[in-house]
């Protein structure tokens, strides 16, 4: 009965279903916003992965959140590994254009203001994607994939994020060329954490007795001023 209904349901699919020896994980990017049943899987994969981590979500787990068969998920997204990674891959011209606006930033000594503004438009994006219907779900994927050991979350990182940070770190070193590349990076790594806390860490709604909210894009001026003296505090033991 359940092999009659997966048959039913895949004829039944719109054409826009990839053809046999297609790659069934692209989503076309303006598709991103459009209610069918590939969104419904991806969000739902979004949501899990992010709540439970990678090893802990069966594509079952997916199939049945989204309310659709286990053969369409499979058809669409092929295995596991290649559904965690077209989450990414749509979310990749997000990333790109971060990385475009970072190296565009005025690093010369007539701006002054240079340091703030490569840590603002690094972290801008972030919150106002946190903040964004859908978004929620991937920010606290990012952190997830950045915090959790494994194979499938480290190519991740490596394939989608670190050619941004490298971006950011070449960026920062020339405006503060008395600092090392290894300060430059202890610096990067403390912003993510900073970062990643504002989006994803929810303890500070108990902490603050529930008087602070998660992922607030309230305090985004804040963190870009804490980050901001961290790096001139970095660059200025670098002189001493």
């Amino acid at each position: 009965m359940n092999r009659k209904r997966e048959t039913v349901e895949m004829a039944t699919e719109p054409a826009s279903v990839p053809r046999a020896g297609a790659r069934r994980s692209v989503v076309p990017p303006g598709a991103t916003r459009r209610p069918d049943r590939r969104q419904d899987i991806l969000y739902s994969a979004e949501r899990l992965f992010s709540s439970k981590g990678y090893h802990r979500v069966s594509l079952r787990d997916i199939a049945t959140d989204a309310n659709v068969p286990l053969a369409l998920v499979g058809y669409y997204f092929g295995k596991k590994d290649e559904l965690f990674r077209t989450i990414f891959e749509r979310r990749k011209e997000y990333i790109e254009e971060r990385i475009t606006a970072i190296a565009e930033v005025d690093c010369s000594l007539a701006n002054t203001e240079a340091v703030r503004t490569v840590i603002a438009t690094w972290v801008q994006p972030v919150v106002d994607l946190r903040a964004s219907e859908h978004g929620e779900w991937f920010s606290v994927l990012v952190a997830r994939a950045i915090w959790e050991p494994g194979d499938e979350t480290t190519n991740i990182v490596k394939t989608f994020y670190d050619p941004l940070a490298n971006v950011f770190i070449d960026t920062m070193s020339r405006v503060l060329p008395s600092c090392t590349r290894d300060q430059i990076v202890w610096g990067y790594e403390f912003a993510v954490g900073a970062l990643l806390m504002l989006i994803a860490d929810r303890r500070v709604e108990r902490l603050s007795l529930h008087g602070a909210k998660s992922g607030d894009p309230a305090q985004v001026e804040r963190l870009i001023d804490f980050l901001n003296a961290g790096f001139l505090s970095i660059a200025r033991r670098s002189t001493e």
